[in-house]
Order: structure tokens, then C-alpha cells, then sequence
């Protein structure tokens, strides 16, 4: 399986619906070191494989807290912090019966950040590499951008199950990889123009940088997302500017 979900008791509903399908997990990859993918690696604990990038663990005990988490959360129901025994690096492969996935590297969403590529299948489960809006608050916008661009040939005619979102087609790397351009070239003329942070957010605005049809489909909590967007950005660039 690919990934937790934010809550254990929720991976444990997950679970139990898989295993109702007649299907038993025997491993669990990280796709990154977020708390949304990793909160349930503990129920996957007996599995004895936990997968992902060889950068995820260190990422993880550096970064990764539940106390304020947990606080809220009845004993049985707290989270534990169990870390990947188990990594890759870009282009290993990973073999389970007739089953194959290739994993890839795609920094930019977080340093550590994987897809799984099952090319028989026709599928890329891509993490949140593709979500419904890039985000960046945890990464680089350059470097996102290069793993989108890399990723186009690849998964061109395949389904990509995103981290956040519906299924869709490699068409949408190219929505994702003009919405980094746009939101890096204008917030790169505001720094330039010696505006502030607040400034800049106010004047890059979501529907500078996307089409209005892409922002009509998204939750309103991506507004929320793109000015996390531009708060990185500002700090990526203006040094540069400066």
C-alpha cells in the first residue's frame, strides 16, 4: 500500500476495507515524510516493511512531532512514531509477484518526495508530486518544477492517482508546471519592485496564475495553499532580488 491517512483509526477503516476485498497488505511506502502519509505506519508495523526514500527517516525524526497531535487523542488512539526500515533511491524497483513499480525521485513538494510507477498497470501513484495545487511550503519551486517536467514523458497516457485529489491525466502537469511559472515570474516582479511579503500576496492572486476553470473545480482551502505558495517563493527569491 501507498501512504496513510491522517488519523490511525481511519488507516485502521482503510485496512479493514482492503482486507474485505480479500487482499493482504505485506508492505506500506512512505511516499514523503508528511504526517498525513506517515501517521498510520504503526499498523503496518507487523508487516515488517516499511519502504521509502533514503532521505524520509532523517527528515522524519527532525521534523516530525505528535505531541500536540496526540493531545487531544485517547491513549489507544495515539500515534506512535514508527520510522521506514526499508529505502530506495531514484529508479529502484520494487518486484511483488507479477506486480513491478519503479520508483522515481520528484523532489520540490518535499526534498524526500517519490511516485510509484506501475507500467504495466498504466497508473503513477505520485504522492503529493501531483495534488490538486502544487505546494511548495516544505520544498523549492525550481525543483518541483524540473520533477514535473521530468515526469511528463513518463506518465503520458497514464492514470495519476494524485496525493490530494481525483484521478487524472498527464495533461495536468502541464496546468501544475504553468501555475509554478506564473506564481514564481510575478511574484518574482514584485520582489523586484521592492514590494513586501503582504504586498506581493495581495497582488498574486490565484487566478493570475491558473486558469478560472481549474480554480472553480478546487476546494476553497487551496487559496489558503497558494499564499503558503507565495510565502515561500518570497523567501526563495528575494535574496536573489536583493
Amino acid at each position: 500500500m501507498f501512504d496513510t491517512l491522517y488519523y490511525p483509526e481511519d488507516t485502521q477503516e482503510l485496512l479493514r476495507s482492503v482486507k474485505s476485498m480479500g487482499l493482504n497488505p505485506v508492505g506500506l511506502i512512505n511516499t514523503h515524510w508528511h504526517w498525513d502519509h506517515t501517521a498510520g505506519n504503526q499498523i503496518f508495523y507487523e508487516t515488517k516493511r516499511l519502504i521509502s526514500h533514503s532521505l524520509s527517516p532523517g527528515l522524519m525524526r527532525s521534523l516530525l512531532t505528535w505531541d500536540d497531535f496526540n493531545k487531544n487523542l485517547k491513549e489507544g488512539e495515539k500515534v506512535k512514531t514508527v520510522y521506514p526500515n526499508e529505502t530506495i533511491e531514484d529508479k529502484s524497483v520494487l518486484r511483488l509477484g507479477t506486480l513491478e513499480v519503479e520508483f522515481l525521485h520528484t523532489p520540490g513538494h518535499t526534498p524526500d518526495s517519490i511516485v510509484g510507477n506501475l507500467k504495466d498497470e498504466r497508473i503513477v501513484v505520485a504522492g503529493d508530486t501531483v495534488m490538486e495545487l502544487p505546494y511548495i511550503w516544505f520544498g523549492d519551486s525550481r525543483t518541483l518544477k524540473d520533477s514535473l517536467e521530468r515526469l511528463k514523458p513518463i506518465v503520458s497516457g497514464m492514470k495519476i492517482i494524485q496525493g490530494h485529489g481525483g484521478i487524472c491525466g498527464s495533461e495536468k502537469l502541464d496546468l501544475d508546471i504553468a501555475y509554478v511559472e506564473s506564481a514564481r515570474r510575478l511574484a518574482a516582479d514584485c520582489i523586484k519592485a521592492g514590494k513586501t511579503l503582504k504586498e506581493t500576496s495581495s497582488e498574486v492572486s490565484l487566478d493570475k496564475c491558473l486558469p478560472n476553470h481549474r480554480i472553480a473545480q478546487m476546494p476553497k482551502a487551496y487559496t489558503d495553499i497558494h499564499l503558503d505558495n507565495l510565502s515561500r517563493l518570497y523567501k526563495e527569491m528575494a535574496p536573489e532580488a536583493g
